[in-house]
Formats: C-alpha cells, structure tokens, sequence
C-alpha cells in the first residue's frame, strides 16, 4: 500500500479497512491470509506477512491486502480464478524488485481497483494488464518507471480506466502511445515528482479528444525558459484536449517562463490552474532583480475560460494594474500566502466575474479604496485579508463591493471597527486585532449573521448590547477579549426580535462584572439562543435569574471556573438543555435540586472537578446512580477530596457508601 493508496481511498470505507488490518498485521503475522467482513465486503488481509507468492485466498473474496511482503514476480498462474475481487494491493513489497507478467490479472478481470505502487524496480512485461477491462484506479506510483511506461502498449486493454498515476517515477517525456485513443474513460492522469522539462507540439496527440478532470505536472522540472520553447518550434501540446484542473505547482517558473507556457497553450479550455510555490516567480521583499507577474504573465490564458487561479505560496510582493486583466471569465483568485504588499490601483481590473479573492497572510499595511474600486461591477461575495499586517483602512475602501457577503480581517493589527456601510455583508471575521470598542460595527455590519471579534481588547460587557441591536445576528465570538466591567444603562434591554443562536464570551472576567451587581439582565430576551459558552470567566457563582430567558438553549458551558456551588434556582429555566459542562471548577456541593429543571439534559462534563467530601453529597451521589443522563466521566471515577488528613482523591460514590451511607 502507498501514499497513493492512501489518498485515492481515504474518502471512501477502504482507508478505514487497511488501518484497522494492517494494525492487526503488527501484532501478529498469521501464515495465511486473516479474513474478515467489513461492511458486508469479504476482506483478505495479508499484508507485512512475509508471502513470496500468493498465499490461498477465498474465491469469494472482494478486497485483497498483498502490500508489504517479499513477491517477486508474477504471472497469470499466480492467482485462482478470483471473480468476486474489486480490490488488489501490492505496494511496497520488501524484496526490493517486482516483475508483472504477461496476463498476470486475468484470473481477477471484475477489479476496478489495483495498487502496485512503491515498487522500486518495478518491471512489466508488454501485456501486464490484459484483461482488466473493468479496471477504474490504477496506481504505479513510486516505482522508478521511465519514458516506456508511456510510450508502449501497457494500458491498451483498461477500457474503463478513469485514473492513471504515475506520481513520483523518472519520466522525462510525456508521449502516451496510440493505445491512448481508446481509453475514452480516462479522467485523471497523475505525473506530479517526475523529470518532465517540457510539453510540446504532439506529444500528447493520442490524449486529443480526451477531457481531463485534472492534470496533474506539479513538481516537476518545467520552465519554458529556453527560446526552443517557443512557437514554431513548441506548438500547444493541449491541442483538442480540455482540462478541468491543471497542476503545474512547484515547477522552475519565472515570469518569463510562466507567460511563455500560456502563450503555448493558449487557446486550450482549462477551468483550473494551480501554480503555488513558484519560488522564482515574484520579487518577494527586497529583490528587485526578480520579476513580479504582470500584464503579460497570463495573456495567453484570455480565451481559455479560467474560472480559478491559485497562485498561493510564492513570493509576489505587488500586484500591478491589470495584471489579470487577460482572465475575464475568472471566479476565484488565490494569491495567500506570498509577499504582496503592494496592490495598485487597477490591480483587479478587468475581472469581471470575480466571487472570491484571497490575499491573506500577505505583507499589507493599509488598504485604499482604489484598490478595491474597479470590483465595483463584479459579483464578489468573499475577501480574505486575514493575518496580513493591516493597522488602517481607507474610509469607504470596499463599500464599492455590493455583493460582498464575507469579509475576513482577522489576525491584523486594526484598533477600531473599519469606518464604512457594507449593506450585503453577513460573516464578519475580526478576530486577534486590538480592536477596544465597537463604535462603528452598525454601519460595518448591519445585516451580518456572523460577527467573529474573538481575541481583542474588548473591555465592556454593556456594548454586547450595541452589538445585539443587528437584528440578522446569529453568531457572535467575544471570547478572549479582557471584558470586566458594565457600563450600560442597567434598564436597557436587548430587542426582543433579535435572532442570536451561538454565544461565546469565554475567556474573559465576567466573574467581575457580575460580582459588581453590573448587568444582571444581559441575557434578557435571547429566547432563540442555543449555545452559550461562559467557561474560563472567573466565576465562583452565578446571579440566581441570570439565564432565566433562554428558554431554548441547548449547549451551557461553565468550565473552568471557580464555582462552588449550583443555586437552585439558576437552571429553572432551561427546560431544553442537553449538554452541560462544569468541568475543571471546584464544587463544595452540588443539589440534585439544580437538575430537576433540566428534563432534556442528555451530557453532564463534571471532568476534573473536585468537591470536598462529605455527607451533603448523598443526594447528588443517588441522583447520580438512578439518571439517565451521560456522565462525561463515568460515575464510579467522579473524585471528592478527603480532609482533613491528606486530602487525597477518592471515588465519590466509594466515600458515600462507606462513610454517609453507614452513619444512616
């Protein structure tokens, strides 16, 4: 089995099986094969066993684990008639050189499946695969394969193979043979960490009519630097070939190189090119002696209809006006991750289709608005700015963006809420800035959904108020800010109409705030909310009416606090609760009183909680014994110190028993 294995199959039930098998495998090397039902498919497991020829294996059998062993050579012999395999994996056997005979799966023609991957010295004799008409996934990753792979008649018989990879052999030249014409099923043809340096003129001429899902060249030694790569001599080698996604990552680009490429094949329907880490593409900061992309890079792409360009992970340090302009019809554009700090003023023009841009984790101090301003007309819905280096944005700089519904500034360095109206704008990320108040957040995000302002320096509990008057909100993140005090007016309320379902102010002091007697009633009329977390806050209690209107809420948090006890009264409430969690607090005692208002409870976390032993405890050890609802920590193991000696831990329900139990 090999990385290939692995990837082609761990979206689907099989990744589940080889784990589970070859964990068995270790432990124990069995002489014959382990079978085994797996979701109603007969799996023989024979992996790491040390076979040096097919071991007996039931001819009823679906899937067959061969990975890791000493085979050597093969040939139609090698196998009984197995018409009931859809799987077979042969990678990585040990001995150091398998040879494939002719014919040497014909006994198995019902597989659709078949990994013989990882196989250094891998030979094939010219008919290998004859009669594996049904196959649909072959693997011959790894396996030091040249040119001839290719170039000879290997695959003519896997009419319905729809993926071939070749990742990770010694292939210079990309040149299928004839045989090609035929595999009318092929989608996906594989060729990432080879030596290919080129593609040109009809080396691919026995692919054309062909639609490919992915092409994948990433990691290769491809360049186009070379004047031979050049028109006449290199003609389009995609010609009558169209491709949904082409990969040509972590190949020798430059600029130069790059625009060549896609004046090669220009004209050629490609829907997505992927080029991340081009490491000589880009000034990066402070290179002036290495180009950045420009008008010309991608002008051979113009009728190509590219819908996304990820060009992520590399060094552009600016964007220069019109850059893209060449990609009318591109939907998504993914520069993060690069150097970029510097977007000029007609960077995006032309781009008139645009939905989502991502610049994040860039060099970006400031943003203008001309920057933004000719997406006026463009349908973008998403902007990803996270964890640039921005401290100030233009007034207005992307109120031009009408369609924008998802705008990502976190992990900046921004002090306020950014000083525009964005009427369209629903998922608002504004996370690990140093933003102090809220002043602005109205008009910024007035008809948001989500409001993420986790990790800043929020300090007044009142201004959640201010925040609650977006009547859209249904998601908002105040944790890990420094909230410690209430400055609102304590007659004010929350809107009745308000829609917040998901809270979380953890990580902050309101044990503070509400110790003070400062905004009792901040949850008042949050009827719909459904999660609340309060964990980490310092509290040692609660005020008694505190969540006496969140009469839908489902999910409480209070870990990590120092509560020592449960009123009553402060769960009375909460009839639709189901998971509570009061782990890591330091609980003198606790009334089954409190649970008896909670007739959906269906989670109890009470993890690393320590109570003090004693006899005020039997009726929460009773309760224990007789509910229904699931202890995070099984009820024999929840601890209570003992005094006043040593203070050691102890079983709670071992210490009722022996000391309260027998007092009575």
């Amino acid at each position: 089995m090999t990385l290939a294995t692995i990837r082609s199959l761990q979206n689907g039930t099989m990744f589940c099986w080889i784990i589970l098998l070859a964990t068995c495998s270790a432990m124990a090397a069995p002489s014959s094969c382990n079978l085994r039902l797996v979701k109603n498919t007969i799996v023989a497991n024979c992996m790491a066993q040390g076979h040096l020829t097919i071991p007996d294996i039931s001819l009823s059998t679906e899937v067959i684990l061969l990975s890791f062993n000493n085979i050597t050579y093969l040939k139609e012999s090698s196998f009984p008639p197995l018409g009931c395999a859809k799987t077979l994996t042969l990678g990585m056997q040990l001995a150091g050189k398998l040879y494939i005979g002719e014919s040497a799966f014909r006994r198995l023609g019902n597989l659709t499946f078949l990994d013989v991957g990882g196989n250094k010295h891998l030979m094939l004799h010219d008919k290998a695969f004859a009669g594996l008409g049904k196959l649909e996934v072959l693997l011959l990753d790894h396996s030091d394969l040249k040119d001839g792979v290719l170039q000879n008649s290997y695959f003519e018989d896997l009419l319905s193979l729809k993926k071939l990879d070749l990742t990770g052999n010694q292939i210079q030249m990309v040149r299928p043979d004839p045989s090609f014409s035929a595999l009318k099923m092929l989608q996906s043809l594989h060729l990432k960490l080879n030596k290919i340096s080129a593609l040109c003129g009809n080396d691919l001429q026995h692919l054309r009519g062909h639609h490919l899902s992915l092409l994948d060249l990433s990691s290769n030694q491809l360049s186009y630097r070379d004047s031979r790569m050049s028109q006449p001599e290199c003609t389009n080698p995609f010609y009558n070939i169209t491709i949904d996604t082409l990969d040509i990552s972590s190949n020798a680009w430059n600029v130069q190189g790059a625009e060549q490429f896609f004046q090669t094949i220009a004209g050629t329907q490609v829907r997505h090119v992927q080029m991340q880490y081009s490491s000589s593409i880009g000034s990066s900061f402070g290179f002036g002696n290495i180009q950045d992309v420009n008008e010309a890079t991608f002008s051979g792409l113009n009728k190509s209809n590219v819908l996304s360009l990820d060009l992520s992970n590399g060094y552009i340090s600016r964007l220069s006006s019109r850059v893209f302009s060449s990609l009318p019809q591109l939907q998504s554009l993914n520069v993060a991750s690069n150097k970029i700090n510097r977007l000029d003023k007609e960077a995006f023009s032309g781009l008139h289709n645009l939905q989502t841009l991502n610049l994040s984790y860039n060099l970006l101090g400031e943003v203008y608005r001309e920057s933004f301003e000719v997406l006026k007309y463009s349908p973008l819905q998403s902007l990803d700015l996270k964890s640039n280096h921005i401290g100030a944005i233009q007034y207005n700089a992307f109120s031009d963006l009408s369609s924008l519904k998802s705008l990502n500034l976190g992990d900046n360095s921004l002090t306020t809420i950014p000083s525009m109206q964005l009427l369209s704008l629903k998922n608002v990320f504004l996370g690990e800035n140093r933003i102090r108040h809220v002043y602005g957040i109205l008009s910024f995000a007035g008809n948001a959904t989500l409001i993420d302002l986790a990790y800043n320096r929020l300090q007044d509990l009142g201004e959640f108020r201010q925040i609650i008057t977006i009547r859209t909100l249904e998601h908002l993140f105040l944790s890990h800010n420094m909230i410690s005090r209430c400055s609102a007016n304590p007659e004010a309320l929350i809107p009745e109409d308000n829609n917040l379902r998901i809270l979380d102010l953890s990580h902050n002091s309101l044990g503070t705030v509400w110790t003070s007697g400062a905004c009792l009633n901040i949850f008042c009329n949050l009827r719909k909310l459904i999660s609340l977390d309060l964990s980490q806050n310092y509290l040692s209690t609660l005020p008694e009416n505190l969540l006496q209107d969140l009469v839908s809420l489902q999910n409480l948090d209070l870990s990590s606090n120092s509560m020592s006890s449960i009123p009553n009264q402060l769960f009375e409430s909460l009839a639709s609760l189901k998971i509570l969690r009061l782990k890591s607090n330091r609980f003198v005692t606790v009334s089954p009183v409190a649970w008896m208002h909670l007739p959906s409870l269906k989670f109890l976390d009470l993890k690393d909680t320590s109570f003090i032993c004693h006899c005020g405890l039997l009726d929460f050890a009773t309760w224990m014994n007789i509910t229904n609802v699931t202890l995070m920590v099984p009820k024999e193991k929840v601890p209570c110190l003992a005094p006043p000696k040593s203070f050691q831990d102890t079983a709670l329900l071992t210490y009722i028993e022996r000391t309260c139990l027998k007092q009575n």
